[in-house]
């Protein structure tokens, strides 16, 4: 009975496209939130949202600032996630919150969606771009264990001071 429910998750992932919005009034960072906490299930993860109001009994909704949208709960660890549409920055107060946490102990992470010509991208950044993926599935393949990607980048960075850039020719030497 497991490997059926194996088997049905499988095909759902291999199946799943993302809809493309029928109404132009929908904000289109909205909608990536919700096909984010849509598909968090299918990779072992859990997309908690963070309320924009908070009710108190007898009184009227008091609004906050929210420090992030979601929370993503994975097996490895908890992050905060801010999702972003296009080139939109983070608000003042996110900006300190993600800086703030990231002192502590880099969990804030800001994930955006990119449409250009040549096709949709996502990013995962903190400070810096961290990874860059075509498909929304490695979202969530890159929050089961971070610390690969930033290990793959620093060794990135180095490698790329050690080897000549195509900029910079070397000048032969005549002996």
């Amino acid at each position: 009975m497991n490997l059926n429910r194996t088997h049905n998750v499988s095909k759902v992932r291999r199946e799943w496209t993302e809809t493309p919005t029928k109404r132009k009034n929908n904000k289109p960072e909205s909608i990536f939130r919700d096909v984010l906490r849509e598909i968090a299930p299918l990779y072992g993860c859990e997309l908690i949202a963070i309320p924009d109001t908070i009710p108190i009994k007898g009184r009227k909704i008091i609004t906050h600032k929210k420090p992030c949208d979601d929370i993503l709960a994975t097996s490895h660890g908890n992050y905060m996630i801010e999702a972003k549409y296009q080139n939109n920055p983070l608000l003042p107060h996110q900006r300190e919150t993600m800086l703030k946490i990231n002192a502590l102990n880099s969990t804030y992470y800001l994930v955006r969606k990119k449409v250009l010509k040549k096709g949709t991208f996502y990013t995962v950044e903190q400070e810096t771009l961290i990874f860059k993926t075509e498909k929304i599935e490695k979202i969530f393949s890159f929050f089961q264990d971070p610390s690969n990607y930033f290990n793959h980048e620093i060794m990135k960075q180095e490698l790329d001071k050690m080897l000549p850039s195509k900029k910079r020719k070397l000048r032969k030497v005549r002996v």
